[in-house]
Order: structure tokens, then sequence, then C-alpha cells
């Protein structure tokens, strides 16, 4: 018979692995919005790189088609997951 102690503890083993997880994607966070947001633009400024309209064009594109990317991976993968688990 399990006790509400050894469920405590079995509680806790459990979120280590996740704990650990989470810390790594925080850090990847991180250092992604660093790069992306301040590196990356804050080399073209200093240097003084002028912005052409099509490479705005591009940027944008990019830029949306990253959030599609994103936004079907982030309700797809979860649906899959939950899918697996069931069979």
């Amino acid at each position: 018979m399990m006790t509400y102690l050894n469920m405590e503890r079995k509680l806790a083993m459990e979120k280590q692995p996740i704990n650990k997880d989470a810390k790594l994607c925080i850090q990847w966070a991180i250092g992604l919005t660093v790069i992306l947001i301040i590196v990356w633009p804050g080399i073209m400024f200093i240097t003084g790189y002028q912005y052409s309209l099509s490479f705005f064009k591009g940027w944008t594109v990019l830029a949306f088609v990253w959030l599609m990317v994103a936004g079907i991976f982030i309700t797809i993968r979860p649906l899959m997951e939950l899918f697996k688990k069931d069979q």
C-alpha cells in the first residue's frame, strides 16, 4: 500500500528530469532571444547597413513562415504524443 509520503517522493523523483529539461529550454530561449533580437540586428545597425525593400520583404516573409511552422508544430506535437501514449 502506498502512503502519502511515498507518493510525494515518487512525484518528486518524476519532476527532476522535467526540471532539468525546463532549465535547458529556458537557457536556449534566452540565448536565441539575445542573438536574434539584440546581437544580429545590432550588428547591422552599428555597421550602418541600409535595408532595401526586397530585404525587408524577405525578412517579413521569413518571419511569417517561421510563425506558421511554429504554430503548426505547437498544435500537432501534443496531439501526436497523446495518440502515441494511448496506443
